[in-house]
């Protein structure tokens, strides 16, 4: 793997956690209130789009980072739906 291949694996990564702190706060609080879920919606689809894409070049670090963008926007999504429906 090539040094940028690595590189672009740990920031996206890096990135996708980045989503871990909201998570924990929505899930502690139990309160989505101020969440835009139009926004988490489009970060939802537009990572599925990207880790499809991924998955047909067979390029690792876009699937890597693509699914963990998948599961914390979606885990934003759930915390949402479950503790805060605010339009």
């Amino acid at each position: 793997m090539a040094i940028i291949e690595i590189l672009a694996t740990v920031l996206g990564v890096i990135t996708g956690l980045a989503n871990v702190p909201q998570i924990v706060k929505i899930m502690k609080n139990r309160s989505a209130k101020d969440i835009s879920i139009i926004t988490n919606l489009i970060f939802v689809t537009s990572s599925v789009v990207w880790l499809l894409y991924g998955i047909q070049l067979a390029n690792f670090p876009l699937i890597i980072a693509n699914i963990i963008y998948v599961i914390t926007y979606g885990l934003i999504v759930v915390g949402w739906v479950a503790y805060g429906r605010n339009y």
